[in-house]
């Protein structure tokens, strides 16, 4: 039998060893000091040991603010140009201008291999992205890093991680939701141009809707769906290759998208939610969003839908400008102070 002493004195013992053993396992991060115009940023570089690095620049306001993260959307186009020079500049939009206001920490995160500068291709694919990006990029991996990015972020002096929005466009919608689920400090995810359901319903309906815009008939709809359906077989019959493409990505790419529904994650979330969508948005139909929205009304969720007229999926609406857009924005800033 142990005496009273001996186990208070084991139970210290025991609880200096989880503490180093807790800060053995902490990822060594390396900071690099910026300036955004007139805000103050960081980058960060968290080392992981069988993984690869993850880098994320973080606003730096005078005072504690609460946070937010943007995801980007699809592809390898860096956040950030420049940086360290004269010519940089942000590729997010509405990052720097909100930095720059102080009221909140704003933060985004590398995607792992991503290049310095834009890629040789049309924006938001992967086929000029460097081979390892491709091979290691999916949604588990990217939801990997930009939670082990929010963590590290919550845990800033400057932070006030009571308060936290993840803003995501198009891809980076689906991981906002994801992110959502799996981070209870997440009380607010805005999702631009996102899916509801699955980036494969979506191709399934843009098929049906391409029909009715060319007025052809249900043969040549069941043609495009067959086409559909062919190379998802493709896919399913070699998921995890990041050397075959599809629809500008990898096999990898969308075998792990495909398999989350945003609507679902959202549900299982304990966030406020705002949604928004162009109504005549080519890439991301926004029926699709409408089934996340109507499954969040019916539970008694908090979520906010902005239906855009005659916007396509970055909420411009023909003829309109990015200052449409900014409004938008600003929008969901407003929001995330009052609730």
């Amino acid at each position: 039998m142990i005496a009273p002493m001996n186990k208070r004195l084991l139970a210290f013992v025991g609880g200096i060893l989880l503490a180093a053993s807790a800060v053995h396992a902490a990822p060594a991060a390396k900071q690099e000091p910026l300036e955004l115009g007139k805000a103050a940023a960081t980058r960060f570089t968290l080392q992981r040991d069988g993984a690869p690095d993850i880098r994320y620049v973080i606003s730096q306001p005078p005072h504690k603010a609460p946070l937010v993260l943007f995801v980007q959307g699809s592809g390898c186009t860096p956040p950030f140009v420049g940086l360290g020079t004269p010519n940089r500049y942000s590729t997010v939009f509405n990052f720097v201008p909100l930095a720059q206001r102080g009221d909140y920490v704003v933060m985004v995160v590398d995607k792992p291999y991503q290049p310095d500068a834009p890629p040789q291709a049309p924006p938001g694919v992967a086929t000029g992205c460097p081979a390892a990006f491709n091979a290691n990029f999916s949604y588990d991996t990217w939801l990997d890093t930009l939670r082990g990015a929010l963590r590290h972020a919550l845990a800033l002096p400057w932070v006030d991680g009571s308060r936290v929005l993840v803003f995501g466009v198009s891809e980076g919608a689906v991981m906002a939701a994801g992110l959502a689920r799996a981070l209870p400090e997440v009380t607010h995810v805005a999702l631009i141009g996102g899916t509801g359901t699955s980036q494969l319903f979506d191709f399934f309906a843009n098929a049906y809707r391409a029909g009715d815009r060319a007025g052809s008939g249900d043969d040549d709809t069941l043609a495009r769906l067959r086409d559909i359906d062919a190379t998802v077989d493709a896919i399913n019959a070699d998921p995890r290759s990041s050397v075959k493409f599809a629809w500008g990505h990898t096999y990898l790419r969308w075998s792990s998208f495909f398999a989350q529904a945003p609507g679902d994650n959202l549900v299982q979330s304990k966030a406020r939610v705002w949604l928004a969508s162009g109504m005549r948005d080519d890439s991301v139909p926004v029926l699709s969003t409408e089934v996340a929205y109507a499954r969040l009304r019916a539970l008694g969720r908090d979520v906010t839908f902005r239906r855009l007229p005659r916007a396509g999926h970055n909420l411009m609406a023909e003829g309109g400008s990015m200052a449409d857009v900014q409004k938008e924005y600003d929008a969901i800033m407003a929001w995330f102070d009052r609730r």
